[in-house]
């Protein structure tokens, strides 16, 4: 069937209706209302991991990662997760280090020049810097 949005509706399929796309809902035969879900808000100085974050064919990537960086308000979509909540940013000073590890390999635009890290490769980043991890790091 089709939604109150105009969306076709698969049996069993779940799907966020926010109040930017209608005022008032009211469920219909075939739908039942699952939950409500608060906005999630960062600031400037926070980001957070979504784990199996919805795609643009509007179904979760599962084993997926996505990194979203403040200043950002947004509303989980059915299947999506948060890795650790939100998470404040990395400042560190003059005498003050991070130990950060490779989970996947990636290029780290971070530093200059630009470096191709592998699985497992640690290395150590020196301040003074703000730093937000990528989805490869730990």
């Amino acid at each position: 069937f089709n939604n109150h949005a105009g969306k076709k509706i698969k049996s069993g399929e779940e799907y966020l209706i926010t109040s930017e796309q209608m005022e008032t809902f009211i469920p219909d035969v075939y739908e039942e209302v699952v939950g409500m879900i608060s906005i999630t808000t960062l600031t400037n100085r926070q980001y957070c991991v979504i784990l199996n974050p919805v795609g643009a064919n509007g179904y979760p990537q599962l084993g997926a990662k996505k990194l979203i960086k403040g200043e950002k308000s947004f509303f989980l979509q059915p299947g999506e997760l948060l890795e650790k909540g939100i998470q404040d940013i990395y400042v560190l000073s003059d005498n003050e280090g991070l130990l950060l590890r490779a989970r996947e390999a990636f290029e780290d635009k971070f530093v200059q020049p630009n470096v191709n890290r592998q699985p497992g490769d640690k290395w150590m980043l020196k301040g003074p810097t703000e730093y937000i991890p990528s989805v490869e790091v730990e």
